[in-house]
């Protein structure tokens, strides 16, 4: 932080007596398994955990990660797929305008193409708030561990009905952005994807007027988000491209 030459000088030191640690958590895996590991070195003592992140996207590995743990946590904002009130109707859709007989990866593949073929289908979707054919290729990428489209409906409901039991405000674990957290502390802090182009934002700095400044705006958005821990630190990147 004290590159930036915008800047209010402050020095913070922490008590002589103070334990903490700063982990520093290279793991090439996908996102889930990563959370998981961090969630395994986290002690079971009732301590408050969080999972922070740039964007309410990049949070979604650990909620996957805590449905598979069983887990209890709170992440007020994070899109998920099941959520997504889009979701029902495309697969109503799927189960009334193709066969039966037919694979479901092709059923949900017909249902793509005719969206496509929809003039009326935005192009300019935002990834926050999905097209139906952006929300279809998620449907289709989470699919093949599935053989019927009752099957995959199926699999739906059970995670709803999961995330209803542990989607919880008073749970212990919180994930959320780092823009949300300012003035709050954790026993222990996870940040995830501190890799090049994401944390700092590689969109954010370039389309700036002012790079220079966007980037020392990034670099305080960190300082927030690694300053919530009050115990442990884990900084969690792809090897291969270290923020």
């Amino acid at each position: 932080i004290e590159r930036n030459e915008e800047r209010f000088a402050k020095a913070i030191h922490p008590r002589p007596d103070a334990a903490g640690s700063v982990i520093l958590a290279p793991d090439a895996s996908d996102g889930p398994e990563r959370a998981e590991r961090i969630l395994a070195t986290w002690p079971a003592d009732g301590s408050t955990r969080a999972f922070l992140a740039r964007t309410n996207r990049e949070l979604r590995p650990a909620v996957v990660a805590a449905v598979r743990l069983g887990i209890p946590f709170r992440a007020d904002r994070v899109p998920l797929l099941v959520d997504d009130p889009a979701l029902d109707p495309l697969l109503a859709r799927a189960a009334t305008d193709t066969a039966d007989a037919l694979p479901l990866l092709v059923r949900l593949g017909t249902i793509r193409g005719s969206l496509r073929a929809d003039p009326r289908v935005s192009a300019a979707a935002t990834s926050d708030d999905p097209s139906d054919a952006m929300l279809l290729e998620a449907v289709l990428a989470w699919a093949p561990a599935f053989d019927t489209l009752a099957d995959l409906m199926e699999a739906i409901q059970s995670l709803r009905t999961r995330l209803a039991h542990l989607r919880r405000d008073d749970a212990g674990l919180t994930m959320a952005t780092a823009h949300s957290t300012k003035g709050l502390e954790f026993d222990h802090v996870a940040v995830l994807g501190m890799e090049e182009g994401r944390f700092p934002s590689g969109r954010s700095v370039a389309e700036a007027e002012d790079p220079v400044r966007a980037l020392e705006e990034e670099r305080r958005l960190g300082y927030v988000a690694w300053t919530r821990a009050r115990r442990s630190l884990t900084l969690s990147y792809d090897p291969a491209v270290p923020s």
